[in-house]
């Protein structure tokens, strides 16, 4: 039988929120049996908790935001990911503003601040669901595709394609969720620079820079473009190459696109805090369709279905 785990100690972070680009300031605290991941907003008085479930998802554009009322947390996937890929299933996330901080782009922080010695376990069984037959959904509006096949372990498999030259067709696969901070926690979030302008003037990647996120450009960049993203994102423009990856350094694996996709694979499923046994491919997969998933999950199998446990 498997445990629920919280952590023991308290951790704390601030940083900048990607989209936002709002400072905040987090706290994750321990928290009992059967609380699940709950954010709380404490800068509202009074204070409101909001639970890491799909119902409560109000926003996917570039990232996952949960809503309850009129307090929101955006970008609370790869927090997510890192729980789930830990195995802590309960835990309080205060935070004084509305995005969790991008830090580095990745669950890397998280991974390495939820040691095993930060970690315990409580009394009460985990809530887990095996995949016993073929489960298919298709996102008809996105074009994604998730299969979850019956598996002896948690494993995912994810594909991605993209009109890209650069990235075109890539694939990450999970075969052990041990391997995860490994293979795919380090993965950094990406864009393609004709969508950064794009998303700046909608004003999202407010906290952007290119220490956290990979960019991509596939044609020359002239002078002008150069000087605009080194004053937007606080980089000198003699470190910004004409064309390719616009910041080679900080690329970890050559289908890290692919690998943080899985990422976020792992950090929307964490939406039905449910523990699965099974083996998930996902194709082309994006928040939306992620989050969508998991709602489907959650209604047709999940709470309608007695749970299976080992």
């Amino acid at each position: 039988m498997s445990l629920q785990k919280t952590i023991v100690r308290p951790i704390q972070f601030s940083g900048v929120g990607l989209h936002t680009g709002l400072t905040a300031n987090v706290t994750i605290k321990p928290a009992p049996e059967n609380f699940g991941i709950q954010f709380c907003r404490t800068d509202i008085n009074p204070t409101l908790y909001i639970p890491a479930r799909s119902h409560n998802v109000s926003n996917t554009d570039r990232s996952t935001t949960i809503k309850k009322h009129d307090a929101e947390v955006i970008t609370v996937e790869h927090l997510l990911s890192a729980f789930y890929a830990l195995g802590v299933d309960n835990a309080l996330v205060e935070i004084d503003n509305k995005e969790v901080p991008i830090l580095d782009g990745s669950s890397k922080f998280y991974l390495d601040s939820l040691t095993d010695e930060n970690i315990i376990e409580l009394q009460q069984s985990k809530k887990r669901y095996i995949i016993h037959d073929v489960i298919e959904w298709k996102d008809d509006q996105t074009g994604a595709e998730y299969i979850f096949l019956p598996h002896e372990d948690f494993s995912v498999t994810c594909l991605i394609d993209f009109p890209s030259k650069m990235i075109k067709h890539q694939y990450a696969v999970l075969n052990d969720i041990k391997e995860y901070a490994e293979e795919i926690g380090t993965a950094k979030t990406f864009c393609f620079l004709h969508e950064i302008e794009f998303l700046y003037n909608k004003g999202l990647i407010k906290g952007g820079n290119l220490n956290n996120a990979l960019v991509f450009s596939e044609s020359a960049l002239s002078k002008e473009k150069i000087q605009w993203l080194a004053k937007t994102f606080h980089q000198s423009a003699n470190s910004i190459p004409e064309m390719g990856i616009l910041n080679p350094l900080y690329q970890t694996f050559d289908n890290e696109a692919a690998r943080h996709k899985l990422l976020d694979v792992i950090g929307d499923l964490a939406l039905t805090q449910t523990y699965f046994k099974g083996k998930l491919i996902a194709y082309k997969p994006g928040h939306t369709s992620n989050s969508k998933f998991a709602q489907f999950l959650s209604e047709k199998y999940i709470d309608v279905m007695a749970e299976h446990s080992f």
